[in-house]
Formats: C-alpha cells, structure tokens, sequence
C-alpha cells in the first residue's frame, strides 16, 4: 500500500469520526505490513505491536503521534526487529512515542507510574501475539483495581497539578484541547476511574463530547499541518470554517460548551472518589450521616450541601440562591442530587427578587474562590440562566483584547473574586461585588461595551431587588468602569482639566473608593499587563488626586432614632421588648436602663435565638437605651416573643450567662473558610461629641456582639451604633465615649482600633 498517499487523500475527507477511524485502520494496516516483513513467521507467537493511548483508542488525526509498544518474551533478541518497525515510520517523518519492553517491564513500569496504567488501560493489539497485550492489560487493570485506594490520590494531585499549569478549557481564550481541564485527557482520567470500579461515569454522554472535541482537534491538526494541542487566536478563524463555524467566537463558544461538559462531570467524579477513598473508621461514618444545618432549608451531610428534610423548593423561590450561598460560604459542594431537584422544582424568583434572594446572592459573590466551583455547578444545572437570563450573552464568550486570558463569564467571575480583597476598603462592599461581576456584561454585542452594560444594568438592579439609589450607583459603576485606566495612562495628570473631569463623574469620595476598588480587580483578573506596578501607581497616583479634589467635611452619619422610637424611652417597665414582621423578618425594639455592655448583651441573646442582625441602631435617651433591630431567622420561624423578652430580662439581671452559651454552641457548627481580613477605621472629622469607630469585616452570628463585648472590655462605653450587613460583609459604626463622656484620646482610640482588630482578625466568633 501507498500510506502516505492515501494519508496525504485524507485531508479533503470531512472531519469527523470516521475519518479518524480510516485513518486508523489505514495506519494499523501499514503498521502491520511493516511489522510482518520485520518478524519472521517463526518468532510471531513471541512479539506484539501495542498502540496503546490515542493510538489504542483508534482516536487519530492527521497530527497524531503514534503511541506504540513493542513487546516480547524474555530473552527475546528484538533490537534488530525494532529498528526495522520504527525506522520505516520515521522515513515517513510520522512522530513516533515508542518503547520496547518485556510484558514483566510493563507491569512493574505501570505499579510505579501511572501514566503507563492510564496507557495500557486503552491498549489493542495492531500486529503479533494478541495474547501478550491481554496478559498484560489484564495484569495492569487487577492491579489498578486492587490498589485504588492508594492510587487514586496520586492521580487527582496528577490532574490539579495539570490544571493549575494549564488552566480550565472552558474558560480560556487559545486553550490546550488536550492537557487544559476539562479537555481529552479528563475524558481518558474519567475512564480510567470507572475502570477502577470506585465509581461510574456518564459514558454516553462523554462518548458524544469527547468526539466533538476531536473534531476541533483534527481540524486544528489538519490546518497546522503538525501535531499541536494549543488553540491559538490566529488559527482559531481557519479551524471554525473548517468545522463550519461562522466564526472564531462561535468555535470557542461551542469549545467551551462542550469543556464544561467534562468538567463538571470530572468534579462531581472526583468529590465522589475522594469521599469514597477517605480512611474513616466507624465513628467517622456514623458522624458523618449527621445533617449540619447552614441556612433556612440547607443542611451540610457527608461533604455535601443538600435540602433539609422540610424543605419544600417548589413553595421556596429563594432558596436556591440561599443555598449556593451557604455552600460557597462554607466550603462545601452542592450534592448532584440537590442540584437535579432545585432545577426541577424551583419557581420563577418574584420580580424585583425577595430581599433574602438579593442578600444571598451578595453572600455568594462573597465567597471568594469557593464562588468558581459553585456557581459553575448552578450554571451547569441551568439555575443561572433562570435567575439572570442575561448571563447566557457572556457565557463562553471570546475577549477580542489580547491582554485577555479568559472568556468573558470567567474574567467577570475572576473580578468578583479578586473584589472580595477590597471589600474593606469601601463603604459599600455588596455594590462593589455585583458591579464586580457585571461591570462588562456589556460584551458579546455591537455596541460600546460600557454603554451596554449601562443600559443593561439599568434595567437589571432594580429587577434584582437594589433600591433606586443603589441602583444608579451600580450603572454609574458599569459606565465608568474604565475611567480610570483610561485616564490614568492617557491624559496628563498635571493638568487640572484632567482631575476636573474625573471629579464630575465620580462626584463623591465613597463612589471613588468603589470605583478604584473595581479597577484594581479588573485589572488583576485580567493579566499581568493590565495589573502592572506601573499602571497601578499611575492610577493610584490620579486617585490621590481626585480624593484631593471632592475631600470636604465628610458628611456626618445621623445616629438619631426616629421620635417614636425616642419616646419609648420614657415608658415605666424595665425592660420593653416591641416586634413587627417586615419583609422577611422582624423590626425588634428594645428598651433597657442603660449599662456598660448591654449592646453587646442584647445581640447576644438575638443570636442565642437564631436571629441574623441585619441592621441595628442604638441611642442613649435620659439614662434608657433604645435600640432597634432589623433581623431575620437563621432556620425557620421567628422565636416567640414572649421567650425572647424573657431572655433578655435574665441576661440583663445576670441569671443568663449568654457568651458562655455563645461559646458552647460554637464548638458544634461548621468551620468558616479563610475569608478576607477585617479592617477597623477611626472616622475623624464626622462628630464632635463622639469617637466614631467603623468596622468592616465578614459578618457571622454573634460577630456584633463580640465587638461590642470588646469595646466595653476596653473601658469605653457605645453612646450610639448602625449596624448594617450587606449579604456577607458587615459594616458597622459605632459613636463611643469615655465613661465620663469625653471623646476618647488618640492614644485611647488607637488602643481601641487594635484590640478591635485583633479580635476580628483573631479570637473566634462565638457563635
């Protein structure tokens, strides 16, 4: 036969399998014929050509290397037969892989790698003795199965290695098809696990993609004419019409379609096989079937977040959000399970959404890395496109800048998560996370990108449940994202035109601090280009500037309760305890002679009572302390009131010792994930009868009251505190005095501002 010929025919043949299966057939022919004139009649029984790989898998394009083995018995001569099988493939400048090993080499080669088991799981005998490749392949397989357990970690450190080096498929602008996770070879990993019986894969399913997959590669191979694995841009117009595509972002659309495809199928696998190989005794097992609970309706159990028994998701439109939050939160996985159902079940969240639905949504945004694995599962399940039809323009969408490395959904995703560093650096941090994840929603159409998504967000904040306020702030936002960047390394910053014109855009100093914030993430998710130190100090420099320019007297935030609720403070009981229902919750006053630490005491008791202190507010009137409280059930229904009012009078007489509570419990519940540092602020020049002290940290139960504890372990008194939490992220002030009444000194401030911020930092939150 005339291989190369026929080889070289190929090319005009369409793309798909079944090119790939003749050339295959056409190569092993050639293989064969070559491997008879070699081997003499005589010494058949005793030698085997092995393709093995891709080549075992008859998955072979234009570019391929030939994987091949060739193996003998013991004592077997061979080196003469060798040279005459791999010469004639190298005279055809085909790229050869190849060995020659005894079948007792191959086994004690696959007991110490195991790139030599994941081989010989797919071998197939081309020319010789089939029977040495069944001996072997069968040795190899009782082994891989037998030491499973042992091995199998060693393979998942071999594939988060592979993509930490080459990145996620689905999510990359010129992807490796082969090594990037979620490529080919996880489809060859996936195999070799169900091969180990530890677990089962979706064959069908992985089957259809991985041969879709292939066709990108065969098409990649057939226009570079040699083998590569990397899509790059300029080659990715040339593949997309050789697969009729329209065009290069249609291909890496579909690319990253079918990427997420393998991918989530290789997570769910891996948490599967991970949990399974997990050394536990008895006690561990039995512990583990404990259900944990992490939100209204969420339990943890077995590492995997799923529905508590009394959830009911069909009458829950919030819970879904509310769930992916607690798991991003915590640091657990949604259960496949879980995922199927809440994508049957759920109904259409209200327009605009509930306010839980709103605040869980900014807590999973808040979640930091953990946001990546959960939001592509949800996505993955179809739950995204439900909640924000909107995401379905981004999804897989190219960057046409080369400063880019991810598809758009990902570098949108990656801001978010680099946002979480500066959500202490703003008054602000839920709006610095959403316009984080939205600033260039705007991409994928024919208009201006900031304009877009201007108009886009426009529409889309109210829709999620921001007030008008808020609303403005977030398309001022997306509008402006680029203000910075732009201004910074194109005008003169000596110019005061220059500082004037920004000064007009961003009006007020808290809209800077978020813009700078959102800068500052876009530019780290982008790339080393756009985060350099130089175009970072230029920034920097302009937002000096500009800070410089709008700096006045920082209007002062009005600690007075309204004149109903000060009047409350003249009522004869000792202890007044009023609730109304609000929109998912309760508006709870309180009414108490005043005392050192009875901010502190009464949130203590709150969270004693499963409640989550969404805003508070507290003022000193004639000796009375009146605070109101804006909370809402941690699980379930609201606490009586009844209960709630006698909880507080025994805390305020001292028969409840509720920090002792606080601590006993805590030593129950979930461990928080590492979570961005606390940062606490003297606000100087906002009052001048009091010290006023910000706190911004990631809120958990009974965070307030330790704070409040500390400041009255420190000899200050609270005269008056707003406590708001914005999905995960708290930010509270507090006005506090001496105990004689005096504004606190520098030096006692100081004191205070650091024990603060150990606390925060370092003493956990008895929860």
């Amino acid at each position: 036969m005339d291989y190369l010929k026929e080889r070289i025919e190929l090319r005009a043949a369409p793309i798909g399998a079944a090119r790939r299966r003749h050339l295959s057939d056409l190569t092993d022919e050639f293989l064969s014929e070559t491997f008879n004139k070699a081997v003499s009649e005589k010494d058949l029984k005793k030698v085997a050509l092995i393709g093995v790989g891709g080549s075992g898998r008859q998955a072979m394009t234009l570019g391929s290397d030939l994987d091949l083995v060739l193996i003998h018995e013991d004592g077997f001569k061979i080196d003469e037969i060798a040279e005459k099988i791999w010469y004639p493939i190298w005279d055809l400048g085909l790229k050869l892989d190849h060995s020659v090993r005894t079948p007792a080499q191959v086994r004690n080669m696959a007991a110490e790698d195991i790139a030599v088991v994941l081989g010989w799981l797919d071998a197939r005998t081309i020319a010789g003795n089939a029977d040495l490749e069944k001996e072997i392949s069968s040795a190899v397989l009782q082994e891989w199965r037998a030491f499973a357990d042992k091995r199998l970690p060693e393979l998942y450190k071999m594939v988060m290695d592979r993509k930490e080096k080459f990145g996620e498929l689905a999510q990359l602008i010129e992807p490796d098809l082969k090594e990037s996770y979620g490529g080919l070879r996880d489809v060859a990993v996936l195999r070799a696990l169900a091969a180990s019986w530890k677990t089962d894969i979706p064959k069908a399913i992985l089957d259809e993609v991985n041969e879709k997959l292939l066709d990108v590669r065969d098409a990649l191979h057939t226009v570079l004419e040699k083998p590569s694995e990397k899509l790059i841009r300029q080659e990715q117009p040339i593949v997309a019409e050789k697969l009729g595509l329209n065009d290069a972002d249609q291909l890496i659309r579909e690319v990253s379609s079918l990427a997420r495809i393998i991918a989530h199928h290789s997570d769910v696998t891996w948490h599967r096989v991970n949990s399974s190989t997990k050394k536990t005794g008895l006690l561990t097992k039995l512990k583990g079937e404990n259900r944990s609970p992490l939100a209204d309706g969420v339990v943890v159990q077995n590492d995997y977040v799923v529905l508590a028994r009394d959830a009911k998701p069909e009458k829950d439109p919030s819970l879904g959000l509310r769930l992916a939050a607690a798991s991003a939160q915590s640091g657990y996985l949604i259960s496949p399970h879980t995922l199927e159902r809440l994508a049957n079940d759920l109904p259409e969240l209200t327009i605009p959404w509930p306010t839980d639905a709103k605040d869980s949504f900014v807590s999973l945004l808040g979640s930091g890395r953990q946001l990546i694995p959960i939001w592509e599962s949800i996505d993955f399940a179809g739950m995204i496109s439900k909640w924000l039809p909107i995401w379905d323009r981004v999804r897989g969408c190219p960057q046409s800048s080369q400063v880019h490395s991810f598809t758009v959904d990902r570098h949108l995703l990656e801001t978010a998560i680099s946002a979480n560093n500066f959500t202490r650096d703003v008054s602000r941090p839920d709006l610095l996370l959403v316009g984080s994840l939205f600033h260039d929603i705007g991409k994928g159409g024919l208009k201006d990108h900031s304009d877009e998504g201007a108009e886009i967000i426009r529409s889309l904040a109210p829709h999620m449940g921001f007030n008008a306020e808020d609303s403005k702030t977030l398309e001022r936002l997306v509008q402006h994202h680029l203000l910075l960047p732009e201004t910074a390394t194109k005008r003169d910053l000596d110019d005061p035109l220059t500082i004037k014109s920004v000064v007009e855009k961003v009006e007020t100093e808290d809209f800077l601090e978020l813009l700078h914030a959102l800068t500052i993430a876009d530019a780290i998710a982008t790339g080393p280009i756009a985060s350099s130190d130089w175009r970072q100090s230029l920034i920097g420099e302009l937002v000096a500037r500009v800070k410089n320019e709008i700096r006045g007297e920082r209007k002062e935030i009005d600690p007075h309760l309204s004149k109903d609720k000060q009047a409350l403070a003249n009522r004869k009981e000792d202890v007044v305890v009023e609730a109304t229902p609000i929109d998912q919750g309760l508006a709870i006053t309180v009414v108490a002679d005043d005392s050192t630490g009875l901010l502190g005491l009464i949130a203590g008791v709150l969270s004693l009572h499963r409640l989550l202190v969404r805003s508070a507010k507290t003022e000193t009137i004639n000796k009375r302390a009146v605070t109101t409280w804006r909370v809402s059930p941690e699980f379930g229904d609201a606490p009586d009131l009844m209960q709630l009012q006698e909880s507080l009078r025994l805390a305020l007489n001292g028969s409840l010792d509720v920090f002792e509570k606080l601590v006993l419990r805590a030593q129950y519940l979930p461990k928080p994930h590492n979570r961005t540092s606390s940062k606490v602020l003297e606000i100087n020049g906002v009052s001048e009868t009091a010290t006023v002290i910000e706190v911004r940290a990631h809120d958990e139960p009974g965070f307030l009251s330790k704070i409040a504890h500390v400041i009255t372990e420190n000899g200050v008194d609270i005269h008056a505190a707003i406590v708001e939490t914005l999905g995960s992220e708290v930010v509270d002030v507090f006005y506090v005095k001496e105990p004689s009444g005096e504004i606190l000194s520098k030096e006692r401030s100081a004191q205070l501002v650091k024990a603060l911020d150990y606390a925060c930092n370092h003493v956990p939150t008895a929860l």
